[in-house]
This record gives structure tokens, sequence and C-alpha cells, in this order.
């Protein structure tokens, strides 16, 4: 193993290991703030925005979101659906529920969160807007494997039509956009998760270069997760608000389970590679 290929793969795990720490740094959050609030639970993850937990809030989904964009997928359709995810966890964190709920160990300041909203997403979207414009540059100068295929440029015009969906929403009807695009932003997230979760159950990851048993173990590990997230996300749909805080809470802990069983999974495959060298 080269020292560059080395260092790309202990890169590649220390940053799924900075998504665990994030997801257990907001877990651990919410749980102080449950011990210090009256005897009560806010009725969603996202309602904790309103509460101490503001900042590890923000400051996780902001984490995760770079973090999904950063690592590389191990198929060009699994890379697309990092990225995209990686788009849509910082709206998440920006435009918080509308229900800020009742239960907080602290007096719920009443802050003006259209005012938060439209400057925070407009300067969201325009670093959104030069991160597709390089993208686009090295797409179209790139050559020999790194060129773009069809995939990349689906993948592109997706993100694209994302990005200007998102303009257009919130300049044309900003109290809808208020209302609605966390919703709308946390059920997408949910399902590009759920898909790269099954692709890894399918085989589509960085393999390990030895344990073939191992290797099937933990795909179906990924299809059980998968299986039981695409549940979850569907439960969701149809009870809408009832009882959507221990649905959020069974989808980001399968999410954090997954994180896990890769990170030991690749780690343990770089770990013998290391050693067969």
């Amino acid at each position: 193993m080269s020292a560059g290929n080395d260092f790309e793969k202990r890169t590649y795990n220390y940053l799924r290991l900075a998504m665990i720490a994030v997801l257990i740094l907001l877990a651990v959050a919410i749980l102080r703030e449950r011990a210090k609030a009256p005897g009560c639970w806010q009725g969603s993850i996202s309602a904790y925005y309103y509460t101490p937990v503001h900042a590890v809030f923000i400051g996780a989904l902001v984490t995760v979101g770079a973090c999904m964009i950063v690592l590389k997928g191990a198929t060009t359709l699994k890379d697309v659906l990092l990225n995209l995810g990686g788009l849509l966890a910082p709206v998440v964190a920006f435009v918080p529920t509308p229900n800020a709920g009742s239960c907080s160990s602290e007096a719920i300041v009443s802050r003006r969160a259209a005012v938060d909203i439209a400057n925070n997403m407009f300067a969201y979207f325009v670093v959104g807007g030069v991160a597709l414009l390089v993208a686009l540059v090295l797409g179209l100068t790139a050559k020999g494997d790194a060129k773009w295929g069809r995939t990349e440029i689906i993948g592109f015009v997706a993100s694209v039509v994302l990005w200007l969906a998102g303009i257009i929403w919130l300049a044309s009807s900003p109290g809808s956009f208020n209302r609605n695009a966390h919703y709308t932003s946390a059920a997408l997230l949910f399902a590009v998760i759920i898909g790269i979760v099954f692709m890894s159950a399918l085989g589509k990851r960085h393999q390990p270069v030895a344990g073939v048993r191992e290797q099937k173990i933990f795909g179906r590990a990924y299809g059980v997760i998968a299986v039981a997230m695409l549940v979850c996300l569907v439960i969701g749909l149809i009870a809408r608000s009832s009882g959507i805080l221990w649905i959020e809470t069974a989808l980001l802990g399968l999410f954090l389970l997954y994180w896990v069983l890769r990170t030991a999974e690749q780690w343990r495959a770089d770990t013998e590679e290391s050693k067969s060298e």
C-alpha cells in the first residue's frame, strides 16, 4: 500500500468517525436538556432547535452535511446521493420546524425565525452557487477516469435543480418556505440516506480486501437497517405530527448504527490490508 493511499483511507475513516461523534454529541445534548426540562420531551428532535440544544443541533447537521459531501462513494450513483444528502442537511438545520414546542429547561425565547432563515439561506444559496460553478468547471476539464459520465451529469443537474427550486421557493413564497422547507428537506434527506444504506447492502461500497463471509454479514446488517429506516420513514409520513420524536430518533439511531458498522468494516479491512503488505 502506498503512503498516499494509506493517508486517504485514514482520512475517510476519520470522517466517518466525525459523523459518529457529532450524532452522539446531538444525542447527549438532547438527553441533558431532557433531564433538566420539566419531565417532558419536545414534540420532535427538530424542536430542540428552540432549546439550549440550539447550537449543537445546527452544528451537528451542518457537520454531517459537510462530511457526506466530502466522502467519496464507491459508485457514481452513491457519490451523487451522498452529495445530495450533504446539500439537504444544512437546510434542515437553518430552517427550523415551525412548531417550537413547550418543553424546555429555560423559557423559550420567541425569535423572528423568518429573519434568521432569510439571512442564513441567502448565505447558503450563494455558497452553494459557487460550489456548483466550481464543480461544473472541474467536471468539464476532467480527463481520464475523472471525466464525467451520464450519472455525474444527472447528479449535477439534480443538484442545480434542487438549488434553483430552493431559491425560487424562498423568493416567491417565503411564508410557505419557512413553514414547509424543514419537513421537505428532512424527508428527502432520510430518503437519500436510505438509498445509500440500500446500496451498501447490495455491495455497492468500498469492499474489504479479505473476509468474504464478513462482507456478507455486514451486507445483511445494512439491508436490515435500510428496511427498518424505510418502515420508519413511511410511518412518519403517514403519522405526520403524531409520535414524530420517536420516529426521528429511530431514524437517526439507525443512521448512527450504519456509520458505526461501515467504519468498523472499513477500518478492519484497512488494518488487514496493512498487515498483508
